[in-house]
């Protein structure tokens, strides 16, 4: 959008957009440069705006990264054991069939929104999460398992969506 251009202004926007702007003040309250005041108040401006040109000036003092790539990242362990510490908000998509992921999301950060569907069938899917996320299970079992340790009082860590299902496996999640 070029500021010559008028017409970009009155744009409408799309949900994508919207989402796009809540990353960048998500990364904007992480880093430190929002309060989570401002962050709250600039949040329900992105949700409220309809055009690019109500958009910018919530958006114009802040660092805008490339545009999210929602595309989920894809990790399987099939008769094997997976070890990894995957970086980024980026979805993930986590499979295990008679074998073990071991996810590790102790570098996520405060503020941050990651989506992860894990499934396991008779395997099981392992997540260390920070001690201050909130985890939010969506998922379900069928003759498995799907275990969420307790969050922290009063949490204000990222927040971890969880979807998938354990068919005679299981889910764990340790905080630490």
């Amino acid at each position: 959008m070029t500021p010559e251009d008028g017409s970009a202004l009155v744009r409408r926007i799309s949900d994508e957009d919207r989402e796009n702007a809540a990353v960048v003040l998500n990364r904007a309250v992480a880093d430190g440069r929002l309060t989570w005041t401002e962050h709250a108040e600039r949040l329900e401006q992105v949700y409220a705006a309809r055009t690019a040109g109500e958009l910018s000036p919530v958006l114009a003092d802040l660092h805008q990264p490339a545009p999210v790539d929602r595309t989920p990242k894809r990790l399987s362990a099939v008769f094997s054991k997976v070890i990894r510490a995957p970086e980024g908000t980026s979805p993930l998509r986590v499979r295990a069939v008679f074998g073990a992921a071991i996810i590790d999301l102790r570098s996520a950060r405060p503020g941050e929104e990651i989506d992860l569907n894990a499934s396991s069938a008779f395997g099981k899917v392992v997540l260390t999460v920070p001690v201050d996320a909130v985890v939010i299970d969506e998922g379900g079992a069928v003759f498995g398992k799907r275990h969420v340790s307790a969050p922290a009082s009063g949490s204000s860590g990222a927040v971890i969506r969880l979807s998938g299902r354990s068919v005679f496996g299981k889910l764990v999640v340790h905080r630490g």
